[in-house]
């Protein structure tokens, strides 16, 4: 990884700083909309870093909830395409877990086939990730490997420290970043880098004492004992939870307009019936157990052997959303406890 010495920038500073970076780029960071913390594009709204990690996942800017593929227009039996070119973006205070489900997606979605949709916004991304020192109370992140402290895939890495955040550069994005805005940052102190080390060690050990980890093999064991039957009743089949979720990324197409019109891709969910049912209303996973149970499989089965990464980065966006309170990391302690 590219790296520099580490810098420190007080809190004073940062807004003077995402002001200057948003005169350039598209600047993403969490700010509060009817007193919930919510990634959005940054107007000068007060940050809202120091908050439980948003329900809506930052990985939203990379695979929308719904975006247009490209444009088509007809014109004498033939046609023509085109499509928008991505935004120079920059997003601010992006946690571990969410850091850590942009690499499994960046395997799914970057490697063999490319999809050129995500890869073209990643290109044109800025990550500036957030250690997180304060986990909220769903968080399990330790017990899945992907936090409370990022190791890789970020530009630059923000850590507050209390008196304002220690930055450390993994890139020779994150590095220019540093050196056309140097005059905002001064050199960190040996004092300033063991206290983000003391703060990370106490997160992580409060995440792990109310989380305790499963191995692969335990949550093999959890997916086949557990009763599908009755976490089916237990669900209001409204799908939030993979439509949250960092790691999902099913999808449908659909062109919307003819002759001229668009190409729409949406968030989909494999929990939902119709994702699975056939032109002849064949549905290979009928009923909502089995819809759930692949769920899991795909989680820490399919995924693991595709990517060698789990696809649940324990966020706990999942149970945060549920309107039935299923708690979906409980289920698997439960089935063998």
């Amino acid at each position: 990884m590219t790296s520099t010495p580490a810098l420190f920038l007080d809190h004073e500073s940062l807004v003077p700083l995402i002001e200057e970076l948003s005169k350039t780029l598209e600047v993403v960071a969490p700010v509060y909309a009817e007193g919930e913390p919510v990634f959005a594009t940054w107007k000068g709204e007060a940050l809202a870093l120091d908050a439980d990690n948003p329900l809506n996942s930052p990985v939203e800017f990379f695979l929308p909830q719904k975006e247009v593929l490209f444009k088509y227009v007809q014109y004498s039996g033939r046609y023509t395409f085109s499509e928008e070119p991505p935004k120079s973006r920059l997003i601010l205070g992006m946690r571990p877990c969410d850091l850590q489900a942009i690499k499994v997606l960046d395997e799914i979605f970057g490697t063999e086939l490319s999809d050129h949709p995500y890869t073209s916004k990643r290109k044109s991304t800025i990550i500036v990730a957030m250690n997180c020192t304060s986990p909220g109370k769903g968080c399990f992140c330790a017990s899945m490997g992907s936090g409370p402290a990022a190791k890789e895939g970020y530009d630059l890495l923000l850590t507050d420290v209390g008196s304002g955040y220690l930055v450390e550069s993994g890139s020779p994005a994150g590095m220019f970043v540093l050196r056309a805005n140097s005059r905002h940052f001064e050199e960190a102190s040996p004092e300033h880098l063991k206290e983000k080390e003391r703060r990370l060690a106490l997160a992580e050990e409060e995440i792990v004492k109310r989380r305790l980890a499963l191995t692969p093999e335990q949550i093999r064991e959890a997916i086949d004992e557990t009763d599908w039957e009755e976490v089916e009743r237990r669900c209001l089949r409204c799908g939030g939870c993979s439509l949250v979720c960092p790691v999902c990324h099913c999808f449908s197409v659909m062109d919307r307009g003819v002759p001229d019109g668009e190409r729409l891709r949406c968030r989909d969910t494999c929990t939902l019936a119709g994702f699975s049912r056939m032109t002849s209303g064949a549905n290979p996973r009928a009923s909502l157990g089995e819809r759930l149970r692949h769920w899991y499989l795909d989680k820490f089965v399919y995924i693991p052997e595709k990517t060698g990464m789990l696809g649940c980065v324990g966020c706990g966006r999942c149970s945060r959303v549920c309107l039935s309170d299923v708690d979906r990391w409980s289920i698997l302690r439960e089935a063998i406890e």
